[in-house]
C-alpha cells in the first residue's frame, strides 16, 4: 500500500526531467495550469484512444505501463512508467492519431497538463520550448536503443542488454523486475516463454542470480 505524504503540486511536476530544473516563477505557472493527484487503482486504464485527455501525464508515485494493440488485438508494450516519468508530450502540440493505452500496473497517482492550457503558457515562456526539445530528443535516443535491441540482438543477449541498463540507471547490481513476464517479453519483441527460458540460461551461464522478481547481476 503507497500512502501518500503531505503533497505538493510543484515536487510532482518537478520529478519530469523536463521541468526539474525550472526556476520556481515557472513551475508556479505550471501549477495553475495543471490538474493532480488524480488516482488510478492498480488495473485501470489512465490514457486510451479517442479519450478526450489531450496532454501530458507525470507520474507522481505508482507505476504504468503504455501499450497499444496490434491488429489482432494483442498488447505490444511500449514501455514502463515509473516515479517521475512523462507520456504524451507530443500530444501537448498536437493531437495524435495513434494514441497509446497507457496502464496502471499498481496503484498510481498523476499530475497531468492539457494541450490548450500547455500551448498558452508554451508562448509566454521559451526556457521551457527548449525543455521540452531537449526531452524529445532523449526519448527518441531510448527508442531507438530499444529498436537496435528488438532487430540486432538474440533474446538472450535482449534481455542481457535490458538487465544491464536497468542496473545502471539504478545504479546497483541488484535489480527487481516491475512488470509481468508477458509484459516484458512484449517489450523485448519475445514470447513469455522464451523469456523464461532465455533468463534459465543466462542464470546457467553465471550472468545473473534470479531470486523471484529479484535479479542480481555478475559483473
Amino acid at each position: 500500500m503507497i500512502f501518500m505524504t503531505k503533497y505538493s503540486p510543484i515536487a510532482c511536476l518537478s520529478k519530469a526531467a523536463l521541468f526539474t530544473d525550472l526556476p520556481i516563477e515557472l513551475k508556479e505557472k505550471l501549477v495553475t495550469v495543471s490538474e493532480h493527484q488524480q488516482k488510478f487503482p492498480k488495473g485501470s486504464i489512465i490514457r486510451q484512444p479517442d479519450d478526450g485527455k489531450d496532454g501530458m501525464i507525470v507520474i507522481d508515485q505508482g507505476k504504468a505501463k503504455v501499450y497499444n494493440l496490434s491488429k489482432d488485438g494483442k498488447e505490444v508494450v511500449l514501455g514502463i512508467l515509473q516515479k517521475g516519468d512523462i507520456e504524451g508530450q507530443q500530444h501537448l502540440f498536437k493531437q495524435s492519431e495513434s494514441e497509446n493505452f497507457v496502464e496502471a500496473v499498481e496503484d498510481t497517482w498523476v499530475c497531468s497538463i492539457n494541450r490548450a492550457d500547455f500551448q498558452n503558457l508554451l508562448q509566454k515562456t521559451p526556457d521551457l520550448s527548449l525543455k521540452l526539445l531537449n526531452n524529445f530528443g532523449e526519448k527518441l535516443v531510448a527508442i531507438e536503443h530499444n529498436s537496435v535491441l528488438r532487430n540486432t540482438l538474440d533474446a538472450k543477449e535482449r534481455i542481457l542488454a535490458y538487465l544491464n541498463d536497468l542496473a545502471n540507471e539504478q545504479g546497483k547490481n541488484e535489480v527487481k523486475l516491475e512488470l509481468k513476464k508477458k509484459d516484458l517479453a512484449s517489450y523485448l519483441g519475445i514470447t513469455p516463454e522464451t523469456f523464461s527460458r532465455k533468463l534459465k540460461e543466462l542464470e546457467k551461464d553465471g550472468k545473473i542470480e534470479v531470486h523471484g522478481r529479484w535479479i542480481k547481476m555478475e559483473r
